[in-house]
């Protein structure tokens, strides 16, 4: 399991993804806090996009994969859920997340993504 402060990458690609392309200031301040709090396995960051509205080949990028298996119990749901009650993806949109887990055919992860509208809650 992986601990607070931890921090890895899946392999090199994602490593390159990460050195490629800037990021939304918004986005490394969710992901540093992830990584900070409770500490993260980086499983996708940018890449060329996959589909029109693929955030993670944007430039800046707005999305990045987390694995969601790392941690003990029920904990992913938790942070989602803490993620998501500190930042507003988009506040004209407030059906949309900032955090989500899921599987779209790769394995149940977390997907981060911002908006440029999206805000610090409080």
């Amino acid at each position: 399991m992986i601990q607070a402060g931890e921090i890895k990458i899946k392999d090199p690609g994602i490593l390159v993804g990460l050195m490629k392309k800037p990021f939304t200031p918004m986005l490394v301040e969710i992901v540093s806090w992830v990584a900070k709090t409770y500490g993260l396995v980086m499983t996708e960051s940018y890449r060329h996009q996959r589909h029109p509205n693929d955030l993670h080949g944007v430039d800046p990028v707005r999305a990045v994969d987390l694995r969601s298996w790392c941690y003990d119990g029920d904990m992913a749901h938790q942070i989602r859920d803490e993620i998501n009650q500190k930042w507003a993806y988009d506040p004209i949109r407030p059906d949309r997340q900032v955090a989500i887990i899921h599987d779209i055919g790769q394995g149940v992860h977390f997907h981060i993504q911002v908006h440029p509208r999206t805000e610090r809650r409080g």
